[in-house]
């Protein structure tokens, strides 16, 4: 017996530094927002859920990210019953559910959409990509996911696009590989009469990529003198806790999101 999945992280690392330009420019994009006052939405179906929640609340966050999670494309701990894996797989192969979603989004000159899925095929995914570049041409859109998987896998939507294609057609799009093998699966064990395929990379190297942009974003943020509200650590006694001012601003910036006079028009709808 011998642990060897641990060695698969050198893959992530090693296919997030060779990104390193590309998380710059799309640090600068949530930097302009940021500055702005302005959000980078997050969307994700499935077990990219964790995604979101590393970048819009956790000790180190900044403010500015919201998340667009819909119950029923998130929220899989079920598995079985009335919540169950079935039914959420079903929700994940609905199309024009992207326009619905951004039915309840106002989205501001400097705002930016970050669509996270593993595989970069679920319809889904690529539906709320769709409606996003469709509505709203001239704001970026970033996708986090399998570029390789994206680019080869059969496709799941009508629209006969993954979400690879997508983005390349996008007027300002961006991708970001997460790093993850195609199908995901990192490491064999060998049986006597059977291999299983287990250890999934997707989630990590997400995670690696988020708190990577979250770094570069805070150093651009640093570099214009931009005053900028991180969440701190409250575990520790020697670290100060500034719940209410972090909190402050994400009130002011959520409620753009909602309500906002400044609003861009959805260009189709």
């Amino acid at each position: 017996m011998k642990l060897t999945f641990p060695y698969q992280l050198e893959t992530i690392q090693k296919k997030i530094l060779q990104q390193e330009e590309l998380l710059k420019k799309v640090a600068s994009l949530y930097a302009d927002a940021i500055e702005h006052g302005g959000l980078i939405h997050v969307y994700a179906n499935g077990h990219s859920r964790v995604t979101v929640e590393e970048l819009c609340i956790r000790m180190g966050a900044l403010t500015g990210f919201r998340a667009i999670l819909s119950t029923g494309l998130t929220t899989f701990t079920d598995v079985v019953g009335a919540n169950g894996l079935r039914l959420n797989q079903f929700f994940e192969k609905v199309e024009n559910s992207g326009a619905a979603l951004l039915d309840e989004i106002d989205f501001g000159p400097y705002d930016v959409l970050l669509v996270v899925t593993a595989t970069g095929t679920t319809a889904a995914a690529v539906d709320v990509a769709l409606a996003f570049t469709s509505r709203y041409p001239s704001l970026p859109i970033v996708a986090l996911s399998c570029a390789e998987q994206s680019k080869k896998a059969p496709v799941k939507h009508s629209s006969g696009m993954n979400l690879w294609f997508v983005i390349e057609k996008a007027e300002k799009g961006y991708f970001i590989d997460n790093a993850m093998p195609v199908g995901d699966l990192s490491t064999e064990v060998v049986a006597e009469n059977h291999t299983y395929r287990i250890c999934p990379l997707s989630s990590i190297g997400a995670l690696t990529v988020v708190q990577s942009l979250n770094e570069l974003t805070l150093q651009e943020l640093t570099d214009r003198k931009v005053e900028h509200f991180v969440l701190q650590n409250m575990h520790l006694n020697d670290t100060e806790v500034n719940y209410d001012s972090w909190l402050r601003d994400q009130r002011k910036r959520y409620a753009k999101a909602t309500n906002n006079e400044h609003a861009i028009a959805p260009l189709i709808k």
